[in-house]
Formats: structure tokens, sequence, C-alpha cells
């Protein structure tokens, strides 16, 4: 089943980037990407909270207030195990990006700061038990 592991920063200011590496990823089958209210609980499937933004490997599923918004914005789900992912937290144009270093690609996705206020976290979402992600520096 679905598991959520959450950041331990919180976001309410400037341009944050973060880098992961997915180590492990069963089948290239499912992983979420995104940021949430920091006041929002843990959940496994936290990619459905009306807070969050991102973006899920599974189709092309783009998630705006929890709801999925398939191709949003071109998006691809073009996410593989291996692949080096850039998430940026912009919190001064109130937008997350997405980057897929090895496909080049790239994509946005506004957030209504008025719905989702900060401090903003990140989150990821895992479905299968082995799956990992490591944040790199």
């Amino acid at each position: 089943g679905h598991s959520e592991v959450r950041g331990r920063n919180s976001y309410s200011s400037g341009i944050n980037r973060i880098k992961f590496q997915i180590e492990k990823m069963l089948n290239n089958q499912w992983i979420s990407f995104g940021v949430l209210s920091q006041s929002t609980p843990m959940s496994s499937n936290s990619y459905n909270s009306p807070s969050f933004y991102g973006w899920g490997q599974y189709t092309t599923q783009t998630f705006l207030n929890g709801s999925n918004q398939n191709g949003y914005a071109g998006y691809e789900g073009d996410i593989k195990e291996n692949d080096l992912i850039e998430l940026i937290i912009n919190c001064e144009t109130n937008n997350i990006q997405l980057i897929n270093h090895r496909s080049t690609k790239r994509y946005q996705i506004p957030i209504d700061a008025s719905k989702f206020p900060f401090p903003w976290k990140l989150s990821v979402n895992l479905v299968n038990i082995n799956d990992r992600v490591r944040i790199v520096r």
C-alpha cells in the first residue's frame, strides 16, 4: 500500500531546490513528489489531501488541491527508476517545478496561496515495500 514520507524542513520564503535519486521503484509503478500545508495530517494517500500539489509517476497524474488533473501543463509522467528528479519550491511566485534530469523535461504548477497557506512541507509518496528515494546534496 501507499506510504508518505514528509520532509523535515518547512518552506515559506525563497526558492528552494531538492534533488532526489530514485534508487528503487518496482516496475516503475508509482511515486509522487509535491508539497502540502504543514498543518495537513500525515496520510498514506497524501496526494489526495486538499492541500497537496505535485506530480504522480503513474500515467500523467498532476495533483492540484489533491485533485488529479491528468496531463496538466503537458506532464507526461516520465519518471523511472534511477532518475534524478529536482523539485523547486518557489515561495516567491507561489509555484512548484519538477525537473527530470534524464529527459530534461520541466513542469510547473501554480499554487493558490490563499487556499494553501505557508509554511509548505515536502511530501513524497511510495507504494512498494522496497521502493527507495534518496535526497542528493
